[in-house]
């Protein structure tokens, strides 16, 4: 679903910089509250870790671990400020979320602080810029896991009963060492808890209105902030939608084939293009794609630059169908994913390997696979039971998306929540909206992710009366940090509220 697919290159600037906070989140778990009072008093400021720019400060906020029980245990949220640059014109707080679900946003704004360009300059003269990592993950408290359990290899595309019944004990293991080293918050990590935190986060900031800008995952999350606080709404960006209203068949079927499309979409750009621009360019890369498929089929490719580490030290085949998806979320990967093919091709798979990195101990690092993982278990469905109903999903999948199987984010996630110990809490629905605030929604055509369905979809449930969708004829998995037209439309909005015509279409 994108929502930050696997550290997604739409977020290689929240990845220039690798933080060290470890040491802030192993001293502070879950605690009880002194006097059980529900005051969490205001933001605790203070230092950052020693790789983010010297420009941001960094917080910590207490709220409830459980909203429905305030008064007993509570978990702490970490978040990171970039202050506005002209403090006499500042408009107020922008929080921007880089999706996931389990993406830090800390990290992007340590990012964007440490790239000059990367954000208009009257957007860091007029707002404060707020990374606020959702409960679970980054400077929060993390979801920890072990991480030898995590990393172990299993097929969640089981050919056999024995194999779905190792998909199921493995999911089960993960999930009990969840639970064995993070407590209680396995339990409530869900969205809405994370939307109530940015709410409480909002008022100990000044009670101001928000302003909002969620990114594939942070879509949803922003969207169910909407919903349950809406007056409370300056303005919002939902940029690379994710409709969290759908079936489990619909989300295979919706997002895979988004995934194959743009996965053609390359396979034509790079036969086009000159060799500096594509090292496949005129050549017929879908046949080198069908090549290395067909090699990871016979026996796992080798990937000498990985030693089971930091990554998988051999591509199987479902692995390259997996990891692939990662690759289309920036047009400016499609070059690296055209030498990693040849390389695979050859017997060296590392870079197809490094898409999906191993949990290696880091807290702040490992927070992305494990609350990922957490999040997404308790927001979406994944009833399945049995082997013959995952079966049922491997058809839909090879049917519709014969190239990719299915393989997709929606899919791994309906597979790997089987036996999950927690309760899904957040279950899909429509978004009920009911502000005054004019929402605006960025959509590109080809998403290799978020499928334009889903933009479509969530446009719907907004309303067409509250909502412009504006489109942006153009690859790649969302389109704010991208630069260019889209880019600037948005700006206008953040800064004075004008939105673009309904229907608007831009090709940068």
């Amino acid at each position: 679903m994108g929502r930050s697919f696997t550290q997604a290159a739409l977020l290689a600037l929240a990845t220039l910089s690798t933080a060290s906070p470890v040491p802030i989140q192993q001293a502070r778990l879950l605690k009880k509250t002194a006097d059980g009072s529900k005051d969490t008093g205001n933001v605790t400021w203070g230092a950052c870790p020693e790789d983010f720019p010297s420009t941001v400060t960094c917080g910590t906020f207490t709220v409830p671990l459980d909203w429905n029980n305030p008064d007993n245990e509570t978990v702490e949220l970490g978040l990171v400020r970039l202050e506005a640059s002209d403090k006499s014109n500042r408009i107020g707080n922008l929080f921007i979320n880089p999706g996931g679900p389990g993406g830090q946003a800390t990290s992007l704004i340590a990012s964007l602080a440490g790239s000059p360009g990367a954000i208009d300059p009257q957007i860091l003269d007029h707002f404060d810029i707020i990374g606020l990592d959702p409960r679970g993950v980054g400077l929060s408290t993390p979801v920890q896991c072990d991480i030898d359990t995590y990393n172990k290899r299993v097929s969640f595309f089981p050919k056999t009963q024995e194999e779905f019944d190792e998909l199921v004990a493995y999911n089960k293991a993960v999930g009990e060492s969840c639970i064995a080293k993070t407590g209680r918050l396995i339990d409530f990590v869900d969205t809405i808890s994370a939307a109530k935190d940015h709410e409480a986060v909002r008022k100990a900031l000044g009670d101001e209105q928000i302003t909002l800008v969620g990114l594939s995952y942070g879509t949803q999350l922003f969207g169910q902030y909407a919903e349950l606080f809406p007056d409370n709404i300056r303005a919002l960006v939902l940029d690379g939608n994710l409709q969290h209203s759908q079936s489990e068949a619909s989300n295979i079927l919706i997002e895979s084939s988004t995934y194959e499309t743009v996965l053609k979409h390359f396979f034509s750009w790079c036969a086009n293009a000159t060799a500096e621009a594509c090292p496949l360019g005129g050549q017929d890369v879908q046949a080198k794609y069908e090549s290395v498929l067909a090699k990871a089929i016979e026996a796992p490719i080798p990937a000498p630059g990985c030693d089971d580490k930091q990554c998988r030290s051999d591509v199987t085949e479902e692995d390259l169908r997996f990891n692939v998806q990662g690759y289309l979320i920036s047009p400016s990967a499609w070059p690296e994913l055209g030498q990693a093919l040849i390389d695979a091709d050859a017997g060296n798979a590392t870079l197809i390997s490094q898409q999906q990195p191993l949990a290696t101990g880091d807290a702040y690092e490992d927070s992305y696979l494990f609350a990922g993982a957490a999040i997404a278990c308790q927001d979406w469905t994944h009833a399945s039971k049995s082997f013959a109903d995952v079966q049922g999903k491997e058809t839909l999948g090879a049917t519709f998306s014969p190239l990719t199987q299915g393989a997709c984010q929606s899919y791994k996630i309906q597979t790997s929540c089987i036996g999950w110990p927690a309760p899904l809490s957040n279950p899909p629905k429509p978004i009920t909206y009911t502000g005054s605030t004019q929402v605006l929604m960025v959509q590109s055509t080809y998403d290799p992710s978020t499928s334009y369905v889903w933009g479509q979809g969530l446009h719907a449930e907004i309303g067409y009366d509250k909502s412009v969708l504006l489109t942006r004829n153009g690859s790649g998995h969302t389109s704010y940090l991208n630069g260019g037209e889209t880019t600037a439309v948005v700006n206008t909005y953040l800064l004075n509220l004008t939105l673009p015509e309904p229907g608007t279409v831009l090709d940068s």
